[in-house]
């Protein structure tokens, strides 16, 4: 097995060091090799080990593997936090505690913010710092012996075996954040929140640490944060991207109070150009369950998000040896994402997989490894490397490949460039054999021409989907007293993605109307108008034109011309100071509330609802411009570029059996490639 290769400079004097403390006793060679690359800090990291070798044989275990882990292990930077965070954090506790009504109370959370904004900000600097040279015999003294004493005494920690234990609780880093604080900080910081009542199960804490923060964040809602303030950050609104930040402050607060987790992280989704980050935690049977902190217990949110990542990895803090670093050939160049040596290939507790072989039909160049991509159009290339594969010989081995996810073969030439070899393929599974099978997507015909009748650049998003049933079931109520007895004119059946149309019926004139959910759950509507046959005497115009899906406009003869007029009152106030987002005209802003309405000056007939919902605008759209491209022989071909008429858009002489790709040129940024198949889009997310 090949060896990483690490900085030996100073070994010999690092060696010299280790003869002075220790007289040469010997440690286990791993130990003996992160001693060397100790430097000064040498003799730090000595005294913890033999400490225990003198007191207690396993924790002795535990230093040496802490330690002979250490030099694979950094802070990217360092963060001092001032202590005047720990205070305020801890009044706003108490707040909670004596006053549960605050969250209401616009005045305190008024003040608290102001208190907040006068707080010095965090010393921080971009410096990596190496564990290894700077972690101090007391803090690891600490680390330790808090940590055992969570695997004595915490009721989810009884049974665990000591390999697990090593890996999910002892640990006092999930990643590269700077270190913050010890175990014993997180302890004090959360452990009144996290362990209240008997702890028959993980998801207990879980709930509580999900509740407790939920809490937090609605106080400090309107607190205007410059900078990440360490492990405080879970007490403020999310800063963007700020998954990978979250799993690692929950790592480290769970440990220090007995809860075993791990971090893990996809480098990309099936159908989105980012990553994602998050815990996972045994439930009853010991099975590793994932979930995103602090907004999810247990497994919430699978079929939302976590069932669409692709490769899996665990972030540990033991070597792995079976790594891209570890791997690579002498000047192999590794891509950023897969570039940690402590990392695990865990794909296969997320997917079906297989191991897989593909023909290696390019010139290695030395390299050892080779790498599985998924379509990315906000990189060179179009692809993101999200897996890696060991060549030997002709041929390229992968591990744990997911089912039903389209990859691209590739590898890296020279100093980081990404070129594609063989064909793009997708993994079947037989569901009757069991059998595994590699199909590679069709070649391009350019002989055989087809038309594409196109409607989206994106496929429907899960949570938009979910949010328009939601509406299923909606009432649109009318009253004469805005607080007297409210009327239902009408129950909502179902709601696309884009413009519909309610007719009403009711003979009757009312002066508000408002929209609710029957079990008061948000309403995530972009835009509703209230249409009437008439003006009715109150401020009125052009209702929106409905659209258009079919090249003769039999989908909705509507938008040819229209009977109704807009009719236009005073929003209501519903729940929260956006409530004028649905109304504003202006389809990227939307509301979340469990209702909305409008208010007119005296009574006016209702003839018909129309709503636009919560929407990523990813069809497409009337007078926006399209590009169309063919996948042919590793390439990405323009076919053609046109502006669209209606909300549908034509393409016709395109060469048949292969991948398209739309982009708007006009405005966003979703895009994906699809299949072309039985006249429709079908998305490669949706394989």
């Amino acid at each position: 097995m090949r060896n990483c290769r690490f900085p030996i400079a100073g070994i010999f004097l690092s060696m010299l060091i280790l003869c002075v403390f220790a007289g040469c006793k010997q440690y286990p060679k791993g130990v003996q090799d992160a001693l060397a690359q100790a430097g000064d800090n040498a003799a730090e990291l000595m005294a913890v080990m033999e400490h225990y070798r003198a007191t207690d044989s396993l924790k002795y275990e535990a230093a040496c593997f802490l330690v002979e882990n250490m030099p694979y292990h950094y802070s990217a930077g360092t963060m001092n936090v001032p202590a005047g965070y720990a205070e305020f954090f801890s009044k706003v506790d108490s707040l909670c505690r004596v006053v549960p009504s605050i969250i209401n109370n616009d005045s305190i959370k008024e003040v608290l913010a102001a208190e907040f904004s006068h707080l010095p900000q965090p010393v921080v600097t971009d410096a990596a710092v190496p564990d290894v040279k700077t972690v101090s015999k007391d803090f690891l003294f600490e680390v330790i012996d808090e940590a055992f004493y969570e695997w004595e005494t915490s009721p989810l920690l009884q049974g665990m075996s000591f390999d697990e234990f090593k890996e999910a609780v002892l640990p006092y880093r999930a990643a590269n954040e700077p270190i913050t604080g010890d175990k014993e900080f997180y302890k004090e910081m959360m452990c009144n929140r996290l362990t209240v009542g008997v702890m028959s199960s993980i998801r207990q804490p879980v709930e509580q640490y999900k509740q407790y923060t939920d809490t937090m964040r609605k106080i400090t809602r309107n607190f205007k944060a410059m900078s990440h303030i360490g492990p405080y950050d879970i007490f403020l609104p999310m800063f963007k991207s700020d998954c990978a930040n979250l799993a690692a402050i929950t790592c480290n607060i769970f440990r220090a109070n007995g809860i075993p987790v791990v971090y893990e992280f996809t480098p990309q989704w099936e159908g989105w150009p980012e990553g994602h980050f998050w815990c996972s935690s045994p439930d009853s049977t010991g099975r590793y369950v994932p979930y995103t902190p602090p907004f999810n217990n247990l497994g919430e949110d699978w079929d939302l998000h976590l069932r669409f990542a692709s490769k899996v990895y665990r972030r540990t803090y033991a070597l792995n040896r079976e790594t891209p670093v570890c791997l690579r050939g002498r000047n192999e160049h590794i891509p950023a994402a897969l570039g940690s040596p402590t990392i695990c290939d865990v794909t296969a507790n997320y997917h079906e997989c297989a191991d897989i072989s593909l023909p290696a039909d390019f010139d290695p160049d030395g390299n050892r490894l080779a790498y599985l991509s998924l379509f990315n159009s906000q990189t060179a290339g179009h692809t993101n490397i999200v897996g890696w594969g060991t060549i030997d010989g002709d041929s390229v081995h992968y591990k744990n490949v997911p089912a039903d996810i389209l990859f691209f073969p590739t590898y890296v030439y020279g100093d980081g460039q990404v070129v594609g070899f063989g064909h793009p393929f997708i993994l079947r599974k037989d569901v009757q054999t069991g059998h595994y099978a590699i199909q590679e997507i069709p070649r391009c015909d350019e002989a055989a021409t087809v038309s594409l009748h196109i409607l989206r650049k994106y496929p429907h998003k899960p949570h938009l989907v979910d949010y328009r049933r939601n509406l299923q079931g909606a009432r649109l109520m009318a009253s004469n007293s805005l607080g007297g007895k409210y009327e239902t004119l009408l129950t909502i059946d179902s709601v696309g993605d884009t413009w519909k149309r309610f007719n009403v019926d009711s003979r009757k004139a009312y002066r508000y109307y408002r929209l609710e959910t029957c079990d008061n759950s948000p309403l995530h509507i972009a835009e509703y108008e209230f249409l009437s046959c008439d003006d009715q005497g109150v401020k009125h115009g052009m209702p929106t034109p409905l659209s258009v899906f079919d090249a003769d406009g039999s989908a909705n003869a509507a938008v040819r011309g229209d009977e109704y007029m807009k009719i236009e009152g005073m929003p209501m106030w519903s729940s929260g100071p956006l409530f004028r987002n649905a109304c504003d005209g202006n389809l990227d802003t939307y509301i979340e509330s469990p209702w909305c309405g409008m208010s007119f000056d005296r009574p006016v007939r209702i003839a018909a609802l129309q709503l636009y919902p919560r929407n990523a605008r990813n069809g497409i759209e009337p007078g926006n411009t399209y590009q169309l491209l063919y996948y042919k022989d590793g390439e990405w071909i323009e076919h053609s570029v046109k502006e669209s008429e209606y909300h549908y858009i034509d393409f016709d002489n395109v060469p048949g059996n292969t991948l398209y790709w739309v982009r708007n040129l006009t405005s966003g940024k979703d895009e994906l490639p699809f299949f072309y198949i039985d006249g429709r889009q079908v998305f490669i997310n949706e394989l």
